[in-house]
């Protein structure tokens, strides 16, 4: 029976201390030097170094240390403050760089498209002054055409009047001399032709 009890507070005492941990991906602090050790404590050996940022897969935590494993599959344990949750730097920097290389293509194509747009835009405020001016000399040109319309219609209309003025006078003057042609030959024609004698009586 006193067996089977110090079985049992053992097996208790060893599931307070040891903590079984599902295999969890951590990361190594960019410390210049990391020492890993073969058991949890500062009284054992140490194991060697691991390389800083390296990425290792914590199998237990127990108190202030956990068992890792790295990328070469060897195992030791390291103290928990030497893990962090956060990629290093050199894993880090290549993700930025490709972030950043994404964003700048993205920016280049943007400004590309809008290069493409300003040039269009441009060509089309172009083309719409030129159309502008292109009508604006046409209706001066319609204007000046106007104008001389006018002139030369004032100028026919005065013609016009002229000529009818000069009709009434050559009418006029065609009158008066039929009139005085008349009036000239209603005076001579009686003083040429001279008067029959009448006939008194009696035979000749």
């Amino acid at each position: 029976m006193q067996k089977w009890l110090k079985f049992i507070v053992s097996s208790a005492l060893l599931g307070l201390s040891v903590q079984a941990a599902q295999a969890e991906t951590k990361y190594v602090t960019e410390n210049l030097t990391t020492f890993v050790r073969k058991g949890a404590g500062d009284n054992y050996k140490l194991a060697g170094t691991v390389k800083a940022g390296e990425k290792v897969t914590v199998l237990q935590q127990r108190e202030k240390y956990s068992l890792i494993r790295d990328e070469s599959n060897r195992e030791a344990w390291i103290l928990n403050s030497e893990l962090t949750s956060t990629p290093s730097s050199k894993d880090e920097n290549p993700r930025l760089r490709a972030q950043v290389q994404e964003l700048t293509t993205k920016l280049n194509r943007l400004d590309s498209d809008w290069q493409q747009r300003t040039t269009e835009m441009q060509r089309r405020t172009k083309q719409a002054e030129e159309q502008s001016s292109k009508l604006l000399e046409e209706n001066s040109q319609l204007k000046r055409e106007l104008d001389t319309f006018k002139n030369k219609n004032r100028d026919l209309e005065a013609m016009l009047d002229a000529g009818k003025r000069e009709i009434a006078i050559q009418w006029f003057i065609y009158g008066g001399a039929v009139l005085g042609v008349g009036l000239l030959l209603g005076l001579i024609i009686p003083l040429i032709i001279p008067k029959r004698r009448r006939n008194t009586g009696g035979w000749a």
